[in-house]
């Protein structure tokens, strides 16, 4: 969990994330931050995770678009 300065808004990886639960996409980083922001993984986008069923995947969706994500990207993905 990360805390914002000032703000005290608590973030989490993407990678942690509860099935069929919504997101906001908080920070994108990390080496393959461009590839996560050209997929649609953009600060205040709205993320649903559809599926963490498969171990070291998760399915999200994001923009209309279902992507499926290794765990280790979607650690770089900071959500709220």
């Amino acid at each position: 969990m990360i805390l914002s300065q000032g703000n005290a808004i608590a973030c989490e990886p993407l990678a942690t994330a509860t099935d069929r639960s919504q997101y906001r996409v908080h920070r994108v980083t990390g080496p393959e931050r461009r590839r996560l922001c050209e997929l649609g993984l953009v600060e205040g986008a709205t993320v649903d995770v559809v599926n963490r069923a498969r171990p070291g995947m998760m399915i999200v969706k994001v923009g209309g678009c279902r992507l499926a994500l290794a765990r280790g990207m979607a650690d770089y993905v900071m959500v709220r």
